[in-house]
C-alpha cells in the first residue's frame, strides 16, 4: 500500500438500515462519474496543446497537455490499487489512485506552462524551450519520488522525448507516421511462400 496520502483518512460509517445514506452516497458517485466521463470527453475532443503555436493560448495548452497526465495516472492507478496494492475501501482507493494522478498531472501542466513562460520572455520558438520545460518537469518527478538516479534517467528521457517533438514541429517530420499506406503495406517479402493459392484470387496489394 503507498504510503504517499493527498487526503486524509476518513472512514464512513452506516449501518444497514442506514439505506438512505448509502443510496445518496452512491448516487454521488454515480454522479461524478457521470460528470467526470462527460468532462473527459469535452476537454479530449476541443482542448489540445498543437491547436495554438506555441507562446499563445497558454490555458488550452496546460489543459490539453495536463489531459494526457490524468489519463496515463487514471489507469495507472486503478491497475495498482486493484492488481498491486488492492486497497479496501472508498479512501484509501482514491489515495493510491491520487498518488498517480496528481503527480503526473501536475508534471504536463509544469512542462506547458514552463514552456509557455519561456516562449514569451525569449520571444523565440526553439529547443531551449523545450529542454527547460523538460528540466522543471524534472524537478516535480524529483518531488515526487525522491530518488535522484531514477529522476535524473527520467528527465533525460524527458528531454529527448520534447527535442523529437519539436524537430517533429519544425521540420515536419513524423517518427511514429500514421498515414493510411504506411497502415495497408502487409509484407515487403518479394516471394509467395503459401502452401496453396487463395481460393479469394489475387489480392489488391499482390
Amino acid at each position: 500500500m503507498r504510503n504517499f496520502y493527498f487526503f486524509p483518512s476518513i472512514h464512513l460509517y452506516s449501518s444497514r438500515n442506514d439505506t438512505q445514506l448509502l443510496f445518496i452516497v452512491y448516487l454521488f458517485i454515480a454522479i461524478s462519474v457521470s460528470a467526470s466521463i462527460m468532462l473527459i470527453r469535452y476537454f479530449w475532443n476541443n482542448w489540445r496543446y498543437s491547436n495554438a503555436p506555441e507562446g499563445q493560448q497558454p490555458f488550452e495548452k496546460v489543459v490539453g497537455l495536463s489531459k494526457y497526465g490524468f489519463i496515463t495516472g487514471l489507469g495507472i492507478g486503478t491497475y495498482d490499487s486493484v492488481m498491486i496494492s488492492q486497497t479496501t475501501g472508498f479512501w484509501s482507493t482514491v489515495n493510491c489512485i491520487s498518488y498517480w494522478v496528481v503527480p503526473l498531472t501536475a508534471m504536463c501542466a509544469t512542462f506547458a506552462s514552463v514552456a509557455y513562460t519561456t516562449t514569451k520572455i525569449r520571444g523565440k520558438d526553439d529547443y531551449f524551450n523545450y529542454i527547460v520545460a523538460s528540466l522543471a518537469t524534472g524537478g516535480v518527478f524529483y518531488r515526487w519520488q525522491r530518488k535522484g538516479p531514477l529522476t535524473y534517467s527520467w528527465t533525460i528521457a524527458i528531454i529527448a522525448c520534447a527535442t523529437i517533438k519539436k524537430f517533429s514541429d519544425l521540420t515536419g517530420f513524423q517518427p511514429l507516421p500514421l498515414h493510411p499506406e504506411i497502415r495497408e503495406e502487409y509484407t515487403t517479402f518479394p516471394w509467395d511462400m503459401t502452401i496453396i493459392k487463395d481460393p479469394r484470387g489475387p489480392r489488391s496489394w499482390e
